[in-house]
């Protein structure tokens, strides 16, 4: 019997395994900045951002990444805001078929708000987000993603950051 339990272990450990895998990647799109106005001027809403991220995944359907993101610098005539910060998400995967799978995350996010009139903040906060992926091979995808980011502001308030993303994602 106990030779049974164990092959059945080691086969399921050694099918788990076949399946896992490491990833990298990254991604550039547009950030939209919403939160409060630089200096109580306008503030420019939009950036570029970035993020570049290493994953495990441990089937098809589940794997976590870790990453740093980049979401731009918003300025106003005054002063600017800028964000950025390190995240680590659960990631799911729901494959819809010829390649193509719907992905969903929630992690947390450690971001830093820097405000050039009030000063920086940092805290963590939960991330999420959705997109879709499509497998180029086995081992190369491109994925279309929105993420949001939250931030603690100086000064007590808070605000977001969405960013709408194309990236490339290679496994191994």
């Amino acid at each position: 019997m106990k030779k049974t339990i164990a092959l059945v272990c080691s086969t399921l450990l050694a099918a788990g395994a076949a399946q896992a895998q490491f990833s990298v990647g990254g991604s550039l799109g547009s950030s939209h900045y919403k939160g409060d106005n630089v200096g109580g001027l306008s503030t420019d809403r939009s950036d570029i951002g970035g993020k570049i991220y290493g994953g495990y995944r441990f089937n098809p359907y589940f794997g976590l990444e870790a990453g740093y993101a980049n979401l731009g610098k918003f300025d106003s005539a005054i002063g600017n805001v800028e964000g950025d910060g390190a995240y680590v998400d659960a990631v799911g995967t729901w494959p819809l078929g010829n390649s193509l799978s719907l992905l969903g995350r929630v992690g947390a996010f450690n971001g830093k708000l820097d405000d050039s009139l009030l000063g920086s903040e940092r805290a963590t906060n939960v991330k999420y987000g959705a997109g879709l992926q499509y497998d180029l091979s086995q081992s190369t995808a491109v994925r279309g993603e929105w993420e949001r980011y939250r931030f603690d502001a100086p000064g007590g308030s808070s605000a977001n950051t969405d960013m709408y993303s194309i990236g490339v994602n290679f496994r191994f």
